[in-house]
């Protein structure tokens, strides 16, 4: 079974990887031409209302989703009724935020925010009917047919978003790159999951996913909540174009510390449920990702913070020059995120949902009580106030992780420190290579990455022992 649940794991992580790096590479690729076709302002007005749509999403879920993961041996009965009140949760949730748009929009001071929170609203109306049918695939670890769904459908959206701008839609050309999206994906789904709903509708089923899942959903909301009320925020007590600078910043930081995360936080959840009562063998695989993940992120980000200014000057053009600082700073945070994320995943998995509840009532009130003191201060003092909001989010995931499994914050530090340090001391060099001698950037990028593999070698960094071994080991093989 251990040899099956790793195999599971590998395949399923592989074709979660090519799901969420195909959609990251596709998105830069996309927002490299957006975001000279269109201005600040557009990315800033769908910026500031993405946080309803995405917590609108979240409540037509329910928490249902994760709980069938979850549950053991879940019926068909269990996935109809959560396939029919996911659909009338939507469709009452579009309804009152299409008579609350105007009243919305009046509140963040842009009366053209009026017709787009209501046409994008429909986006997780779409998505409710593929909720259901992707956890089907998800439990069956079958990734494979959701990466697909998802990188055609983003691929029609994305070239219809393009043809659009080209032509002059401004802000509509987002709003409709959205709309496609859910439709195609949504229907890719359907047709890979091979499933309809029953006529069966079970109020018992509903009280025992419900059991679970009303911790859950209240947990996703809250952080949906902090990922995204930043750039609302930010749009009110600033300006949409400042939003907009804020917002692009904050999507090449995401395509860094959040791409592999979530990816294996895809195959992670179902993998760990598995494993619940295995206390010993969910800390092998945790001790494991952490290692993974710390190893390219870390340096990722280190590089990222170096060259920052050319990087984005070569690829947006010199109208996004105020979106740097604000890169570099959400950089130092999003050292954080990954970590946070996978042990968040193992508190999921085990069954702590009331947890993870209260946990993410206590994170939401310091984000957004340290946003709300901050943005009447300036920017600068809002970023930072978003970077002490991850280091906070991260060790109070690591301290339950702790309690309820038995990996502690000492014990995940000791993992890691040995990659952190690595990363930093490669960065700290060449960072003074670049400022002494104004080396040209892709320069920099080879000579950390140099550097990096050397000094992990000589400090005997876990996880290039292990790449090495296995090159070795290929090689001999042969």
């Amino acid at each position: 079974m251990g040899q099956t649940i790793n195999r599971n794991t590998t395949i399923g992580t592989i074709w979660s990887a090519i799901d969420r790096f195909g959609i990251v590479i596709m998105q830069f690729i996309i927002n490299l031409v957006l975001a000279r076709l269109l201005t600040p302002n557009d990315f800033g007005l769908v910026g500031m209302i993405l946080i309803i749509v995405v917590v609108s999403n979240t409540l037509a879920d329910g928490g249902f989703g994760a709980a069938l993961i979850q549950k053991q041996d879940p019926t068909e009965t269990d996935f109809s009724t959560a396939f029919y009140i996911n659909i009338a949760t939507a469709l009452s949730l579009y309804t009152v935020i299409y008579i609350a748009a105007p009243y919305i929009a009046t509140f963040l001071g842009t009366t053209i925010l009026i017709d787009i929170l209501r046409v994008l609203s429909l986006v997780f109306v779409i998505n409710s009917l593929g909720l259901v049918p992707k956890v089907k695939l998800r439990r069956q670890i079958a990734f494979k047919q959701i990466a697909i769904s998802n990188i055609i459908a983003y691929f029609i959206a994305a070239a219809t978003a393009v043809l659009l701008a080209q032509q002059g839609c401004g802000v509509w050309s987002l709003i409709t790159m959205h709309i496609i999206n859910a439709i195609f994906s949504n229907i890719f789904i359907c047709i890979a999951a091979h499933w309809h709903p029953s006529l069966t509708f079970s109020s018992k089923s509903l009280k025992e996913l419900f059991a679970f899942g009303e911790y859950m959903l209240i947990s996703d909301i809250l952080s949906n909540v902090c990922f995204n009320i930043q750039s609302t925020l930010v749009g009110k007590y600033f300006s949409p174009y400042t939003a907009g600078q804020y917002a692009q910043a904050k999507k090449m930081e995401e395509v860094a510390c959040t791409t592999l995360p979530i990816a294996m936080g895809q195959v992670l959840f179902p993998i760990f449920s598995r494993i619940q009562h295995n206390k010993e063998a969910i800390i092998t695989k945790l001790r494991l990702s952490m290692q993974m993940i710390a190893f390219i992120t870390f340096p990722l980000l280190s590089i990222l913070i170096i060259v920052a200014k050319p990087l984005i000057l070569l690829m947006f053009g010199a109208k996004w020059i105020d979106s740097i600082f604000y890169f570099q700073v959400l950089c130092i945070g999003g050292f954080f995120y990954p970590m946070q994320s996978i042990n968040y995943q193992a508190i999921a998995a085990i069954g702590k949902s009331k947890t993870l509840f209260y946990i993410s009532i206590f994170k939401s009130l310091f984000l957004i009580f340290s946003i709300l003191v901050s943005v009447h201060i300036n920017m600068e003092a809002t970023l930072g106030a978003i970077v002490l909001s991850n280091i906070v989010n991260y060790l109070t995931n690591a301290i339950v992780v702790g309690k309820y499994i038995g990996y502690s914050i000492f014990k995940q530090a000791l993992d890691v420190f040995n990659i952190l340090i690595t990363a930093l001391t490669s960065g700290a060099f060449v960072y003074y290579i670049g400022y002494s001698f104004d080396t040209n950037w892709i320069l920099l990028i080879i000579i950390y990455i140099i550097l990096y593999i050397v000094i992990g070698y000589i400090t005997k960094c876990n996880m290039i022992s292990m790449a090495i071994a296995y090159f070795r080991n290929r090689r001999s093989s042969q």
